[in-house]
């Protein structure tokens, strides 16, 4: 399920459940996702760097995919 969130300024979009917290990159369903893997597995394998939380390297994996689609990096689908 995905929710869409908008004001005048900005637009958000939420995956409700889309279990990107285990999918590995041959269970990506689109570009989105694929870049939301690759993300969670670099920040995932540099631990020392920043998010040695998985709640915040989640946070962070959604937080820079969403920043990429936004600024037409990567589209969904």
């Amino acid at each position: 399920m995905i929710t869409e969130m908008e004001d005048e300024t900005r637009s958000m979009e939420f995956h409700e459940v889309d279990n990107l917290d285990s999918k590995t990159i041959e269970q990506a369903e689109d570009s989105y996702e694929k870049t939301f893997v690759t993300i969670r597995n670099i920040l995932e394998s540099n631990e020392q760097y920043c998010c040695d939380d998985e709640v915040d390297r989640l946070s962070m994996a959604q937080a820079l995919s969403d920043a990429l689609k936004t600024n037409k990096l990567i589209r969904k689908g």
